[in-house]
């Protein structure tokens, strides 16, 4: 079924509008901040200001939403991680959202997803002059990424590690792109000195916490700890899969398949960064498991194990939110 979905552009044409279609009226009607205790404090001003305008808030959230398919379309297209063309990407990472229930309680990482996106669809195998250009705003993207959820330092990691498996020992690279980050925290602190509400922004960072998936939640029990297993299994089955399916390929693609092999794990990181409880801090994954699955549903399979692996993956998370 996946492999005859993969081949019908027109069927996921479909499929793509009802999930966007669903997910739009899902934020106009339920859409709801997490809560912002212990969070950045763009977060926590997006917070107050959704509660005082709500459906301009809302209103936000999709444009993020369709920023975050798009970039998500172009990064897979551009990769070419399929010989077809395919919006399963989209399909599967809308699905995912839908049954995890991430639109009607926003939390930090649907922020953190939307600058991720932003991150790895920049090139950074341009020249010397246009890789800098390209490091510095991908710094100032990151810095604005932290300043909604504190797990989008990860970002500055994944960033350099792409610079330097892509451009080996580009240091003035890195050099740009910290400078970009450091850029953006001295306006703000320069703003809240001016404004004598320095104090305040300290304090926010203060209040700051982290390992928030340790919290809320008892994994005593086999029932509890079946779910995030199997997901971890399945996770680790997509990378090596990944790598493996890529050996054959050309040097190009298989640089392309271990950069974001790289990249899906550096995203784990994010759980344990984050102030989020479990399962909420678990959507830092979302991105990596839509399209892990968007390259195994074309692929020929026996006994339809790769449909089943992905209805299992999908189960899976809908009972981590259950």
């Amino acid at each position: 079924m996946l492999k005859f979905i993969s081949k019908k552009i027109a069927l996921q044409w479909i499929v793509l509008l009802v999930l966007l279609a669903l997910s739009i009226y899902i934020i106009i009607t339920q859409a709801q901040m997490a809560n912002e205790q212990g969070t950045a404090f763009l977060y926590k001003y997006f917070v107050q200001f959704f509660l005082q305008y709500p459906w301009l808030g809302k209103g936000i959230l999709i444009i993020v939403l369709l920023i975050q398919i798009l970039f998500l379309q172009y990064y897979f297209a551009k990769n070419e991680f399929t010989a077809k063309t395919s919006l399963l990407p989209t399909c599967f990472y809308l699905s995912i959202l839908l049954l995890t229930k991430s639109l009607i309680t926003i939390s930090p990482f649907f922020f953190t997803i939307f600058f991720f996106l932003i991150i790895i669809s920049i090139n950074y195998t341009l020249s010397s002059e246009k890789l800098k250009s390209n490091a510095f705003w991908a710094g100032v993207l990151i810095a604005l990424g932290t300043c909604f959820d504190i797990s989008s330092l990860v970002l500055i990691v994944l960033a350099i590690t792409t610079l330097f498996i892509n451009q080996f020992s580009r240091i003035k690279e890195i050099g740009v792109l910290l400078f970009g980050f450091s850029l953006v925290y001295l306006y703000f602190f320069a703003y809240y000195f001016f404004t004598n509400n320095l104090p305040e922004w300290i304090l926010i960072f203060s209040q700051l916490q982290i390992l928030g998936i340790m919290n809320d939640h008892n994994f005593d029990c086999a029932s509890t700890l079946a779910p995030p297993i199997i997901l971890g299994i399945l996770y680790l089955f997509f990378i090596l899969k990944f790598k493996m399916s890529s050996e054959l390929k050309v040097v190009v693609q298989r640089k392309r398949v271990f950069t974001f092999n790289m990249w899906a794990i550096l995203m784990i990181i994010c759980l344990f960064v984050s102030n989020s409880v479990y399962p909420n801090a678990l959507g830092y994954l979302f991105v990596p498991i839509a399209i892990y699955l968007s390259i195994l549903a074309p692929e020929k399979n026996p006994f339809f194990i790769n449909e089943l692996i992905t209805i299992t993956t999908l189960v899976t998370l809908l009972i981590l939110w259950l």
